[in-house]
Parts: structure tokens; C-alpha cells; sequence
């Protein structure tokens, strides 16, 4: 594993300069990282194989599948390989494409969009007007959609005693205790806990903690462990109850979402 440094990615961004789009692929080993930085373009990131997280604005995002990241310009951002995973990655100057969003925004890979940001990535970096890759270019921002599910985000609270208890549950996620059990390990009663979780993160205490155990099965998943270890892993009683909540919360069972 290594930890590839806001600094050498500032270097390269020197080396690139202004070119209008920079493709970039890379393949990183479980618990790798890459610091907080940013760029001066918009930035498309997919995970072709594996799984990414990233951290900006004070949420976290997977990044897996059919599920890719738009992060605008300017937007502070770090990732880590939550698995083994494959990073393709294509900035976009803002001057080629001013529709696309300008808040971070979970989007949906479909095949002809994977087809169309490989060939971006392996692209010219000047686009010419009228040329192949200016075609291509145009046809992957007609093809750009935000997507519709927001299993893959969910903010991290602020307080300290949130952060308490969300950091013990990142490292168990089965950990079923109930708000107030917690109240009594972060400090605090369990009416103000549940008043803060609604207020930082927009959930309920159980809402935040479900998207937790979402990320941490689909983790599990390209990790090619069961589906009934990761239902038990996860706190589910049973597969069925594990899988009734993927589909709920993906649109597919976890079968169908490893298979894209």
C-alpha cells in the first residue's frame, strides 16, 4: 500500500497546465490513500473494478459499479482503496462543459458511458474542434446523469460525541446497540443525540447507521466474501433481511450489483 501526497499531486498538475481535459488511470492496492487535494478542473472518478471511498464536504461516498463521483473544481477530496480497485479518472475544464454540476454529485456509470470515458481517458489532452475525441466528448457529457440513489453517501457528523460513536461503529458495524446505550458511552442523553444526528447528517441514528453497514457489504462484496457472513458481519439476523435491504436501498440484490 502507499499514500500518494497532496504534493506530488500538485506537481503534476504544474506538468499537465491548462489542457482542457487530463485523463488518468491507476490501480491501487487495499488501504491505500491518496491526501487531500484538489484541482482546477472538474473531475469524473470510476472505480472499474473494486471499491473507492471518498471523503469531501463533510460526507463520505462510495465509489463502485455503476456508481461514479463528480467532484467540480476547487472541491477539497481524498480517496482510499477500501479494496484492491482499478481508479479511472477524467478532469474537464469548466470553459467545455458549463452545464455540469457545480456541487459534488454521485452519477450513474451506464456502458456506454463507461465506453466513452475510457476512450476520454486515453484521449488527446488538446481537443480539437470537430475532431473524434471533441465528438466523444460531447456525447459523454449528453450521456452525464446524476444519479438517482443516495445509498453510496451519507454524511459524517461534526460533534464529538457523534464522532464516537460513528468511529466504534465504522470498526463494528453489527454493533446493534440501541441511541441509548450509546448516550452512555459518548456522554450526553439520548434526546440530544438523536436531535444532533438529525441535524448534522439530515438521518435518524438507525438511518446513518444502515448506510454504514451498505458500504461496508458492498466492500465485503469485491472482497468476495458470502453473502450470509456479510449479512451476519453486518447485524442482520438473516441473508433474506440483508438482502431485502440492498435491494431496498441499491435497486439490486448483491448479485446483480457485482455483476454491473
Amino acid at each position: 500500500m502507499f499514500t500518494l501526497s497532496a504534493s506530488t499531486i500538485a506537481s503534476w498538475e504544474a506538468e499537465i497546465g491548462a489542457s482542457p481535459i487530463h485523463g488518468l488511470g491507476m490501480e491501487l492496492v487495499h488501504g491505500s490513500a491518496i491526501e487531500r487535494h484538489q484541482h482546477h478542473r472538474g473531475q469524473i472518478m470510476t472505480a472499474p473494478s473494486g471499491v473507492l471511498s471518498v471523503t469531501a464536504a463533510g460526507k463520505s461516498y462510495v465509489v463502485a459499479g455503476r456508481t461514479g463521483l463528480w467532484i467540480p473544481e476547487g472541491c477539497d477530496h481524498a480517496v482510499a482503496a477500501s479494496t484492491d480497485a482499478k481508479m479511472r479518472n477524467l478532469q474537464i475544464s469548466r470553459m467545455l462543459a458549463p452545464e455540469l454540476p457545480q456541487s459534488i454529485s454521485l452519477i450513474s456509470i451506464s456502458p456506454l458511458f463507461s465506453e466513452l470515458l475510457g476512450s476520454a481517458v486515453e484521449g488527446e489532452q488538446w481537443v480539437q474542434k470537430h475532431s473524434r475525441e471533441a465528438k466523444i466528448l460531447d456525447l459523454l457529457v449528453m450521456e452525464f446523469r446524476i444519479a438517482k440513489e443516495i445509498a453510496f453517501c451519507f454524511p459524517e457528523p461534526r460533534d464529538p460525541r457523534l464522532k464516537r460513536i460513528c468511529a466504534a461503529l465504522k470498526q463494528n458495524p453489527a454493533d446493534s446497540r440501541a441511541l441509548s446505550d450509546w448516550s452512555k458511552v459518548a456522554g450526553g442523553c439520548t434526546r440530544t443525540l438523536e436531535r444532533l444526528f438529525h441535524k448534522e447528517t439530515g438521518m435518524t441514528f438507525a438511518q446513518w447507521r444502515r448506510q454504514l453497514r451498505l458500504q461496508d457489504a458492498v466492500i465485503r462484496l469485491h472482497q468476495g466474501q458470502p453473502v450470509t457472513s456479510i449479512a451476519l458481519d453486518t447485524g442482520y439476523d438473516n441473508p433474506s433481511s440483508f438482502i431485502e435491504m440492498f435491494r431496498r436501498l441499491t435497486g439490486r440484490t448483491p448479485g446483480q450489483f457485482l455483476d454491473g
